[in-house]
């Protein structure tokens, strides 16, 4: 266990050893072990110290460092001027023609021609004709049925019933009631003193009993008569009408449209082709080739040295003492509380 101490059984009894070997004990003899005293052990929190390393100290220290400085400085360098001349050059190009060509090809030339011909049609005619057809025609006839029917009636029939009524009953209460009581009081002169006694009213509370009403309630059971309705059925004899169809043959004239056949003639017109030879006249393009002249800037190029002054970094040393903490090991004692098992003589 982390911050304990224990003590053995060895260690024990090298302290059961020690106390009996010293004091006056040991001149005297040997000490029965019935007259040693008990021992035993309990925990106990002991505060120790341990030694701890901590503290800073300031020390001079001398530090070298670059600092950046800015300076311009002159640059000498080659570049590149352009310049333009003129230049007359001839090249070949490829001029378009057209020229006009007479060419021949054969077409079919349509021509159309009147004949007669001959065909039959079918003719439409129409006539009334004479058709029989058969209809539903709808009737109702009276029919006598029986039909039960539910009367209703009216019974009356005894029943029970709570009843709460509330019974009046007097009872005795007792109130404070304010009156006006007869007390004798001495007539005092301020010259001669108390001259007589006189009777004066003074108001005093005292209880009276009241009779008052109070309702209470009581339930008796009571008979009444109810009307309950019911229905009793009755058989009767109604006339109801009852739907029928019948059936009728009737005649009606109708439109009959036949087909007859019948010859007639009619013109057509009948396409006949020819051939036949035409000259037409066609464009043909061609190129011709032609020497031309023309002019172009030729660029040429030529050194030429400038000098520019252009920002430089450089650095400088610099020698400057600074002052730093530098951790440094001191002892320093830290008091902590620590359970150690001891021994103690005696009765637990």
């Amino acid at each position: 266990m982390k911050n304990q101490r224990w003590f053995g059984p060895s260690a024990a009894l090298a302290v059961l050893a020690l106390a009996v070997l010293a004091g006056p004990a040991a001149a005297c003899g040997p000490i029965p072990l019935c007259l040693l005293p008990a021992v035993h052990f309990e925990y106990r929190t002991v505060t120790t110290y341990r030694t701890e390393q901590r503290g800073y100290r300031e020390v001079r220290r001398t530090v070298t460092r670059k600092v950046p400085e800015v300076v311009e400085q002159e640059v000498r360098e080659t570049v590149l001027v352009p310049s333009f001349h003129e230049e007359v050059r001839e090249r070949t190009c490829m001029v378009p023609a057209v020229r006009t060509e007479t060419r021949q090809r054969t077409v079919l030339r349509t021509e159309w021609t009147e004949e007669q011909r001959e065909r039959t049609v079918m003719v439409p005619q129409r006539q009334e004709v004479e058709r029989r057809y058969t209809v539903c025609v709808p009737e109702v006839h009276l029919e006598q049925r029986e039909q039960t029917v539910l009367v209703p009636e009216v019974r009356a029939e005894e029943r029970q019933r709570l009843v709460t009524v509330a019974r009046p009953v007097t009872e005795l209460q007792s109130r404070s009631v304010l009156s006006l009581a007869e007390v004798a009081a001495p007539l005092c002169d301020p010259c001669r003193g108390p001259i007589g006694i006189v009777t004066r009213l003074v108001p005093e509370v005292r209880q009276v009993c009241v009779p008052v009403l109070r309702s209470v309630l009581e339930q008796s059971i009571e008979k009444v008569i109810v009307a309950v309705p019911s229905c009793r059925p009755e058989k009767r004899l109604v006339t109801v009408e009852v739907p029928g169809v019948r059936q009728e043959v009737r005649t009606e004239r109708v439109p009959v449209t036949t087909y007859q056949p019948r010859k007639q003639l009619y013109t057509v017109r009948v396409p006949i082709q020819r051939e036949e030879v035409e000259t037409y006249q066609v464009p043909v393009r061609s190129v011709a080739l032609e020497k031309e002249r023309y002019r172009v800037k030729v660029p040429e190029y030529r050194q030429e040295v400038r000098v520019r002054k252009v920002p430089v970094t450089v650095y400088r040393t610099v020698t400057e003492e600074v002052v730093e903490k530098v951790p440094c090991t001191t002892c320093v004692q830290v008091p902590c509380q620590v359970r150690v098992c001891v021994p103690v003589w005696g009765c637990p």
